[in-house]
């Protein structure tokens, strides 16, 4: 049976700080609406039985910035040592609202069929010059305590912060059982902040918008490749080609293929009533397949052999612990 996954990655300023930097205005707007957007895509989700991973930065379980700092690993020497967390960012954050979210986690760890999946801690830039193992290693050992001690178990999927797939033997080390990849071709690989280019990026948009694209694959042992990105922002015509985009590539879907679409928690942080019902028409395409036999609803974790899917203690267990 073919399966639908949906991952969002949660992540807040941490996910756009290398392009805002000490810009306290900046994608605000986007920014600020996250209480809502989190629980209305929570309540879309349940009402149409859609599971989904939640590939949260780990620092957003954090309650503040003392608690951050206390946890967070030194950052990586990268290269462009603009891609470093600044100790600034609290004078322009004060009270965190910008960066922390440990209520809106609990909400998704308690809904039936969320999993919460890791974003790293502090949104790593793997692929990134200067950035080495320890400090991949590091990072991931910050997720992993923050999360057995909020939720009573460590995330055992991975999105890559930017779509940078690197040290794959670390991550796995540190107990990713399953991660996302990138839609085949070479304009989804320039992720790099060094790479990324206007052709590419216009290369992913036409992909977006041609009704016969076909990018959903086969799971590769350990990785769910991405099938697309969903765009709710575009104008009316081009929102009718993504659609078809869409609905085809469901429709021709062959056993055991993934259809694996994803997006950011920000990305429905303005117009947020338009964008949350074009999601909610997407939803609903899964939810009509589902319903007919024809698809199957899984979070990246559902993918794994039932033998090494994570498992958490009990809500009541975890509200024990916090």
């Amino acid at each position: 049976m073919p399966r639908v996954v949906v991952s969002v990655d949660f992540e807040r300023r941490w996910g756009v700080y290398h392009r805002l930097g000490l810009n306290r205005d900046a994608y605000r707007a986007h920014l600020e609406n996250t209480q809502p957007v989190v629980s209305g895509l929570l309540e879309l989700f349940a009402a149409r039985n859609i599971r989904a991973t939640w590939a949260a930065v780990g620092a957003l379980a954090c309650r503040n910035w003392d608690e951050y700092f206390a946890r967070a690993p030194r950052p990586p020497a990268y290269q462009n040592p603009a891609l470093a967390i600044s100790p600034r960012y609290a004078e322009l954050d004060r009270d965190g609202h910008l960066h922390f979210a440990p209520d809106l986690l609990r909400m998704v760890h308690a809904t039936p069929g969320q999993e919460l999946g890791t974003h790293t801690f502090s949104h790593i830039l793997m692929g990134e010059p200067g950035v080495t193992a320890q400090d991949v290693k590091a990072d991931l050992e910050a997720v992993t305590r923050l999360s057995r001690q909020r939720f009573g178990a460590a995330p055992v999927s991975l999105v890559f912060p930017r779509n940078q797939i690197a040290f794959l033997e670390v991550t796995r080390a540190c107990g990713i059982r399953m991660w996302r990849g990138n839609e085949i071709g070479w304009y989804y690989d320039c992720n790099e902040t060094s790479r990324s280019r206007p052709v590419a990026r216009a290369r992913r948009l036409l992909d977006a918008l041609n009704p016969w694209t076909r990018h959903a694959s086969l799971p590769e042992c350990d990785m769910t490749r991405a099938t697309l990105f969903l765009r709710t922002n575009l104008p009316g015509a081009a929102w009718a080609l993504h659609r078809a985009r869409i609905r085809n590539e469901l429709a021709a879907l062959q056993p055991s293929q993934v259809f694996h679409i994803w997006w950011h928690d920000h990305n429905l942080g303005v117009d947020t009533r338009r964008r949350m019902a074009r999601v909610a028409q997407i939803l609903d395409m899964f939810a009509e397949r589902c319903a007919r036999g024809q698809l199957v609803s899984a979070n990246m974790n559902d993918l794994l052999p039932v033998q090494h899917q994570a498992t958490a203690p009990p809500v009541e267990v975890q509200r024990a612990r916090q």
